[in-house]
């Protein structure tokens, strides 16, 4: 799967962050990929917990003033898929246009899980891709049960992704679970009985570890050459103006609400 030459990508590692800020990079960075044509691999923390819902997930006021009480914020995704619990992840995101990903919304689905596979073997994980779920996913917790290429360690699941495509660019982000999460915040919110995390199965869990591996699986499997970036003051700027459910781009955005989802 080793891609025929070499592209350069731009590469942000972010700090610990609230969830409209992470969420708005990420978004921004997806326009930039369907503007300008820039590639761009992130990496990123929570200051957690935070749960974020995927786009057409329901926001129940109840729910939610319970989460909060708990102590866990909540944001939406302008990707589909189920409910993610963050704080104790590394989280990824790939923005870029389609042309540098095979084709097909599977095609980029397998090619990223492929990779990441490839990173996490070589941390000593043992982990596998998902085959096809043999009925409806549903239900409210990404982790619950793995959809097709997802990644898994004896059935649990280890990665959750989800994409989101526009015209001529995609986002795809995804949580690396590192350690199991706060009891009391899953307790909380319901989440978290079907995962894995690299410390349970004895792998590395160290960030920088781990997107280091990542990086080498993107240059040893797709040719990525890095070009490290701080990010833009502009689009620092808007994401700081995102809203707590944010999808403020996709209403401002006609390119958005014609997207496809897939995800966690």
């Amino acid at each position: 799967m080793t891609a025929a030459a070499a592209r350069r990508w731009r590469l942000v590692v972010n700090d610990a962050s609230p969830g409209p800020f992470n969420m708005g990079v990420d978004e921004a960075l997806l326009e930039r990929a369907r503007c300008e044509g820039v590639a761009s691999l992130r990496f990123y923390r929570w200051t957690g917990p935070w749960l974020s819902l995927g786009y057409a997930q329901p926001r129940d006021p109840e729910r939610l003033e319970a989460w909060r009480r708990a102590g866990v914020r909540v944001v939406g995704r302008v990707t589909g898929g189920r409910a993610v619990l963050h704080g104790s992840d590394l989280t990824y995101a790939v923005a870029c246009p389609l042309a540098w990903l095979p084709e097909g919304l599977d095609g980029s689905v397998a090619c990223l899980a492929h990779v990441l596979q490839v990173a996490l073997r070589r941390l000593g994980s043992p982990v596998e891709r998902a085959g096809r779920p043999s009925s409806a996913r549903g239900g409210f917790d990404c982790f619950a049960r793995p959809g097709a290429d997802e990644l898994v360690v004896r059935g649990r699941k280890l990665v959750g992704s989800a994409q989101r495509r526009v015209a001529g660019a995609l986002l795809q982000h995804g949580s690396i679970r590192l350690t199991p999460d706060p009891p009391a915040a899953a307790a909380a919110v319901g989440v978290g009985a079907g995962a894995t995390s690299l410390s349970q199965e004895g792998a590395p869990s160290d960030p920088a570890r781990v997107r280091d591996a990542c990086l080498a699986a993107f240059e040893s499997e797709l040719g990525a050459q890095w070009e490290p970036e701080v990010l833009p003051e502009a689009i620092r700027a808007a994401a700081h103006q995102r809203p707590v459910w944010g999808l403020g781009n996709v209403r401002k955005n006609p390119h958005f609400p014609r997207g496809i989802s897939r995800g966690m």
